[in-house]
């Protein structure tokens, strides 16, 4: 059994050693112990659960327990709980992209320099579901959203609008990810706006458990979010009517593809409202690789006659680790856009 007196790290020594045949209970308490968390977003440290084992020979330890038979365990399903705790203990020391499932949480700031908290779950990761990750850029974009609604007045329903009665806000979200930035969007508005969070068909359902995963705050702010599939490649039967535009277009590391530009301006296009108030807010890394595809961005944004409203730099440090094993810095672009007066 492991001591939690001592503020000093453990020695993996201290650890319950296999030779002893350590109850499931104690080693499963250890494996969690044992558990990393992904690296912040809002620095270059290393997030760790709980700091308190010393990591040489930890790797060892973790495979000396996959590899026992564990018979001394009282039966198999103990067994298979223990070598799936300490299997998942030993990927997450292979770096984010082999982490097994797990649930984040993230604090967002508002104007009134309190904190919204919200939970998302991620899946495990693989080549063709990066979208179930969260990014340096929503994370980041999620953390501006309170300056924007105070910067940017149109963001917010005019005293002419007013006048005439109330108006909720129609917020789309395109390609939400894990819904970070609508969801915070959505707490941040409350009642004043109802959010609308889409993504392709693989994305969805853990979108969609997302905003349950969130209800009780939503509820607590009487935010209405929705959750639905939207394929920017998919041309809709017919045009969306006057009603069903946005007035607020959220989109957050939007482009890796080369057809994304084209088809994330099209989707902007067609859904945004034509009100001189309407509001396109985007961030996105300024990656080497995808530059040109920013550029063909903006470029396509001006064609079809918005422009910039507000816009700035700024650097966030993802979860990916460097070969150093140290976080990446990412600069980041974030933009406000609306319709230009003179169209």
């Amino acid at each position: 059994m492991i001591s939690a007196d001592s503020d000093e790290p453990l020695h993996v020594l201290d650890l319950p050693q296999l030779y002893t045949k350590p109850s499931a209970d104690d080693l499963l308490k250890t494996l969690e112990l044992l558990a990393i968390q992904p690296r912040s977003f809002g620095s270059n440290a290393r997030d760790v659960a709980k700091q308190t084992v010393q990591p040489a020979g930890v790797s060892r330890y973790l495979t000396s327990i996959i590899s026992s038979s564990l018979a001394w365990l009282e039966s198999d399903e103990l067994r298979e709980a223990v070598w799936d705790a300490a299997a998942a203990r030993l990927s997450e020391r292979s770096g984010r992209a082999a982490m097994p499932a797990l649930s984040r949480v993230f604090n967002i700031p508002t104007s009134s320099k309190e904190e919204i908290t919200l939970t998302l779950h991620e899946p495990s990761i693989t080549s063709d579901n990066l979208g179930m990750k969260t990014w340096v850029s929503s994370y980041l974009l999620s953390r501006r959203l309170h300056n924007i609604l105070e910067s940017v007045p149109e963001l917010v329903p005019s005293e002419s609008t007013s006048q005439r009665g109330s108006k909720t806000v129609r917020a789309l979200e395109l390609g939400a990810g894990t819904g970070l930035v609508g969801l915070s969007f959505a707490v941040l508005r409350g009642s004043s706006a109802t959010v609308h969070l889409t993504d392709l068909p693989a994305i969805v359902p853990n979108l969609a458990h997302n905003v349950i995963l969130n209800s009780e705050l939503l509820n607590k702010a009487n935010a209405t979010v929705t959750s639905g599939v939207l394929d920017w490649s998919i041309a809709p039967d017919r045009p969306p009517t006057k009603e069903e535009r946005y007035d607020i277009i959220l989109a957050a590391d939007p482009l890796y593809s080369p057809e994304h530009p084209g088809w994330l301006v099209q989707t902007i296009e067609r859904w945004l409202s034509r009100g001189l108030d309407a509001r396109v807010v985007v961030e996105m890394p300024l990656r080497d690789a995808y530059l040109p595809q920013v550029q063909e961005f903006r470029d396509r944004m001006q064609e079809i006659g918005l422009a910039v409203v507000d816009q700035g730099e700024e650097v966030g440090y993802d979860d990916w680790e460097g070969v150093d094993g140290s976080s990446i810095e990412v600069l980041c672009w974030w933009s406000v856009w609306g319709w230009s007066e003179k169209l």
